[in-house]
């Protein structure tokens, strides 16, 4: 199986390095906000979904080239952009400067797309933004191929002729090392995917006025070899020694920080066989290892009569043969039986990274997605809540596991594949350090919904929620809907999915019998009916035991999030089996809802990111 690599990480690399080699501060976008909104809406304006009339709006302006651009912009402000900015207004209110450049390069923008769709009209081109790609890279000597991959920002084809154009947007200053290297990337995956002859790249640069750069197939073809061996230097299936030069001079030398995300040798996996002989299993090795970001998959199969279980037992001492800080987890996976065992060289997985696999905002429907983790591919796994396996999610781990960490992620992910109008927010926070940067969000379902239990008991919150979910029922039944998407879609009037997320649940039902009594109640009524009203819980504990288990989340949480806990007994409460004592903290996770737990490791999102994310 190939190692992943995403054309981000390339890119924020030569960023990196030509910084370093110019002794210069880092380049980009005046502000990562402004940047994010210039390409969401640049993308929205450009959906082929029926939601979005682009076309429409053109053909009732007057055919005037300058009457097309008003009305474009007007729609662009209205449908994409205000809405956007709005909900970053705390973050954007001390960045004026930036905002006034930011405003300028819209305008740019709306007259370099009106430009286009006026030349090129009646032809009426097709035009893909955020096209996905991807391609195999591989070179003799390195240990495995690379699977790279990446979004286009648009690519723009011709309907009846055999020709395609590349385009990249940049907001702000540039950098054009990588500009160049991710250019020749997506020129280069496009070429190995199309049944024609390799097309235009442009790449047009807002600072904030217009800069277009037509490039030559020759040159991106040429800077797209000299990328290749810098793809295996760190996908880590290639050596660092003799490092080749990148487009334009870039520095290419190891990244010290950032481990080797390539498959390791045989030599361990021959000593992991070696042990099972040891004590009488006998075992096959299925296929090449598999590295992730936290742990070394061996898929391996039992001997005749062999047992899981008599497998299991030898984890301790694997642990100590191979010197491991953790036992290894030896379990199913889709079915088969795998060996996991720690990298030496853990990687974290940025938020940044899993951003581009997460859906745009849909304004009316919104999305029921939350990001779990990422695999062994580095692709982003996720529960879909409109479904009965995952209507509701309890997450257990010990201190030190990643268990907040994950909440705050999960609530990232919502939020950004949501606006307001499609999702609200309920937050209880008996630590009262888990959501502080949610304080004032236009997200939360009232001004008193970060809810601290000292101040406002949780049991009245819940039962509010299960008051909103009656009447929500009461609204369905008039509009003859069954559930709330099919609510929001016959109708056209918003019914924001409600996401209620409780951090510490063994301290709300450690303040007495009728606390807790009436806590599980108002569980009881949600976990059985909260489903087609759109409401959805996600409690978290830290003592995944009998007493905080077994009775209301047991029987009404069907999907699961395990993070590092101390005990097997733990483990097997919350999963039904154990496993999860052997996970290696900060963020290695297994999912579990219906059939074998699904291992993942949850992505990290850095303290400031969080800040200005949730200052919307």
């Amino acid at each position: 199986m190939p190692v992943s690599l995403n054309v981000s990480q390339i890119r924020r690399y030569i960023y990196r390095k030509t910084a370093e080699l110019k002794k210069s501060p880092e380049v980009g976008p005046s502000s990562p906000v402004l940047g994010r909104i210039f390409h969401e809406s640049f993308a929205a304006l450009f959906s082929p979904d029926h939601q979005n009339p682009r076309q429409a709006v053109l053909d009732n302006a007057e055919h005037d080239k300058i009457a097309w651009q008003a009305a474009l912009l007007e729609h662009a402000y209205e449908r994409f952009i205000g809405p956007r900015l709005a909900r970053e207004r705390s973050h954007l209110t001390e960045n004026t400067p930036a905002l006034l450049d930011f405003w300028e390069a819209v305008k740019a923008m709306n007259r370099w797309i009106v430009d286009i769709l006026w030349t090129a009209t009646p032809i009426h081109p097709v035009f893909n933004p955020e096209e996905p790609l991807s391609m195999v890279v591989h070179q003799d000597g390195w240990s495995d191929s690379v699977l790279v991959t990446g979004s286009a920002d648009l690519v723009l084809r011709i309907p009846g002729r055999d020709c395609w154009c590349l385009v990249e947007l940049k907001l702000g200053r540039g950098c054009p090392e990588a500009d160049l290297a991710q250019l020749s990337l997506y020129h280069q995956m496009l070429s190995s995917g199309e049944e024609t002859e390799p097309g235009a790249a442009a790449l047009i640069s807002f600072r904030p006025r217009i800069e277009e750069r037509l490039f030559e197939v020759h040159k991106l073809q040429k800077a797209g070899k000299a990328l290749q061996s810098l793809i295996g230097k760190l996908a880590g299936v290639a050596p660092w020694k003799n490092p080749a030069n990148t487009p334009e001079g870039a520095a290419t030398q190891p990244p010290a920080p950032e481990p080797k995300t390539g498959a390791p040798t045989e030599g361990p996996a021959e000593e992991l066989a070696s042990i099972f002989r040891e004590y009488g299993i006998e075992i096959r090795l299925q296929g090449a290892p598999i590295a992730g970001p936290t742990f070394i998959r061996h898929p391996i199969s039992l001997g005749k009569g062999v047992k899981l279980n008599a497998a299991r037992k030898t984890a301790l001492e694997i642990q100590h043969r191979l010197h491991l800080d953790a036992p290894p987890l030896i379990h199913l996976s889709e079915g088969d039986v795998v060996v996991d065992i720690q990298r030496p060289d853990r990687r974290v997985v940025p938020f940044e990274d899993i951003r581009p696999q997460l859906p745009a905002p849909d304004p009316v429907k919104g999305c029921s997605l939350i990001p779990l983790g990422v695999d062994l591919n580095n692709t982003l796994r996720c529960a879909d809540l409109a479904e009965p396996e995952n209507v509701h999610i309890l997450v257990a781990g010990t201190t030190g596991s990643g268990k907040s960490e994950w909440l705050r992620t999960a609530l990232a992910g919502a939020v950004l594949t949501n606006v307001p109008e499609t999702l609200r927010l309920v937050l209880i926070d008996p630590k009262r350090n888990a959501f502080n940067e949610l304080r004032g969000s236009p997200f939360l379902l009232a001004p008193e919904a970060l809810v601290y239990p000292d101040e406002q008991p949780a049991g009245e919150v819940l039962a509010r929620i299960a008051g909103e979910m009656e009447d929500r029922y009461r609204r369905l039944q008039q509009a003859g809907a069954d559930h709330r998407d099919e609510y929001v879609i016959r109708t056209r009037k918003p019914m924001p999915r409600i996401l209620c997320v409780c951090d510490e649940y063994f301290d709300l039902i450690s303040r007495g019998k009728e606390e807790r009594r009436e806590l599980e109640t108002h569980i009881f009524r949600l976990g059985a009916k909260a489903r087609a009203a759109g409401i959805h819980l996600i409690i978290a504990t830290q003592h995944p035991n009998r007493t905080t288990i077994k009775g209301a989340l047991d029987a009404n949480i069907p999907a699961r999030v395990a993070l590092k806990m101390n005990k097997p007994i733990e483990s097997n409460m919350l999963l039904n089996q154990k496993g999860a004592e052997n996970l290696l903290g900060a963020g290695d996770l297994l999912f579990r809802n219906i059939g074998d737990p699904l291992r993942l490791q949850a992505p990290f999102l850095p303290p400031e990111e969080r800040k200005i994310l949730f200052s919307t």
